[in-house]
C-alpha cells in the first residue's frame, strides 16, 4: 500500500465491542494495533509509560517515530437486540470503540 493511500491513525476506529470488562483495555489496544498494521502503519508498543486505566486510556503506541494515545469509550453506534419483553426490539446505542490521539511534546509542535 502506498503511503499516502494509507488512512491517518487518528482516522482508525476500532469497535471492540458493547460491554466494560477488565481485560478490555487490553483488548482495545491490541485490536487497534491490529487494524493499524492492516492499514500499513508500523506500529509498536509503549510499555514504559502509564496510563490511567480508569479514565479509558489503554496505553500508548509508536506508529513510525510519532507516539499516539490508544483509549477506549463509547464512540460508535450500534444496534441492541433485546428479547427480554418476549418479542425481539432493536435499539441504538453507543458501543465501545477504541482511537488514537498524539501525544503532543513541545519537541514535536512546530510553530
Amino acid at each position: 500500500m502506498a503511503i499516502d493511500e494509507r488512512p491517518d491513525p487518528v482516522q482508525i476506529i476500532a469497535r471492540v465491542g458493547t460491554s466494560f470488562s477488565p481485560e478490555q483495555p487490553e483488548r482495545a489496544i491490541q485490536v487497534w494495533m491490529h487494524l493499524a498494521a492492516k492499514a500499513g502503519w508500523d506500529v509498536s508498543r509503549v510499555d514504559e509509560v502509564s496510563v490511567d486505566l480508569d479514565s479509558g486510556e489503554c496505553g500508548i503506541v509508536d506508529v513510525e517515530g510519532l507516539r499516539y494515545l490508544v483509549s477506549r469509550g463509547r464512540r460508535v453506534r450500534e444496534t441492541l437486540y433485546d428479547d427480554s419483553g418476549g418479542r425481539l426490539n432493536k435499539r441504538p446505542i453507543f458501543g465501545f470503540a477504541a482511537w488514537a490521539e498524539p501525544v503532543l511534546s513541545a519537541d514535536s509542535i512546530i510553530p
